[in-house]
């Protein structure tokens, strides 16, 4: 297993033009998603009475609000703006899958213009895979949203509704991660041109080394993320700042390390099958 996260952490090194881009689309959307969030709290908070007004004119703004948000309009633009930035970033999200996946599948080739091939050929394939992937992750909760909604009448305290659905929530995370893994090689497979058939029977066979793997550099991650969280309480100010921006970059070869890890087991397994 060391051999394959040695491989992936090499070819992630090789895939700069990938890492950046990712980097750059994750900034871009932070400040897309902040700046709508921020038109939307800011002439809210400008509006909440201060400490200064009573307790009644705290209770008639909640009270205002309420009845703008059930009884007219107020609400349906910004609902709007919501569900078309989800439906973008699921329209974005396997085109640069389709850019990162072709890039290791082709590292022979200029690194930009690998990911804009991959980009131009695999995009389509690639969001028909997300479409299903996701239909598979909402499939579930038509089940378990109506066992959390009849445990919810029954509890007396968000404490016991926690602990008893408990066993549901940690199985459908493990069903995410795995479906995840699932469909991050079937999108392998289809870089490599290989049939949906064997995809599938490799990764029935592969399944649990590919999760140890996609672990271990989860774990990575998180352990760089908690020094980082540690460092910004300790050097607060314009040098927490810039770690933590740095720390977004290596957040995002992490992600391309996972994939590679991945790629590394499909390249030595496929090869030797």
């Amino acid at each position: 297993m060391w051999t394959f996260i040695k491989a992936g952490w090499s070819s992630a090194w090789r895939q700069p033009f990938a890492v950046f881009t990712l980097f750059a689309y994750n900034l871009v959307w932070g400040v897309v998603i902040y700046k709508l969030v921020q038109s939307i709290v800011v002439p809210l908070l400008h509006r909440y009475p201060g400490k200064q007004l009573s307790q009644e004119a705290v209770q008639l703004f909640w009270i205002e609000g309420q009845f703008q948000l059930m009884k007219t309009d107020l609400a349906a633009p910004y609902i709007g703006w919501g569900l078309t930035l989800v439906l973008l970033r699921m329209a974005l999200s396997p085109v640069l899958n389709a850019g990162i996946y072709y890039s290791l599948q082709h590292p022979e080739l200029n690194a930009g213009y690998r990911f804009v091939q991959g980009v131009r050929k695999l995009s389509w394939p690639y969001l028909g895979l997300y479409a299903l992937q996701t239909l598979l992750a909402l499939a579930p909760l038509y089940w378990l949203i109506p066992r959390a909604a009849s445990q919810f009448a029954k509890q007396t305290s968000y404490i016991g509704l926690g602990l008893d659905l408990l066993p549901e929530a940690a199985g459908y995370a493990i069903y995410l991660f795995l479906l995840q893994l699932c469909f991050s090689l079937l999108m392998i497979g289809k870089a490599a041109e290989r049939t949906l058939l064997y995809t599938l029977i490799f990764a029935l066979r592969h399944l649990g080394t590919a999760a140890l793997l996609t672990l271990f550099v989860a774990l990575a991650a998180g352990l760089l993320s908690a020094a980082v969280t540690a460092s910004a309480f300790i050097w607060a100010g314009f040098a927490a700042l810039i770690g933590f921006q740095a720390y977004r970059l290596i957040h995002m070869f992490c992600k391309i390390w996972a994939i590679s890890t991945q790629y590394a087991l499909w390249a030595e397994k496929s090869r030797s099958a």
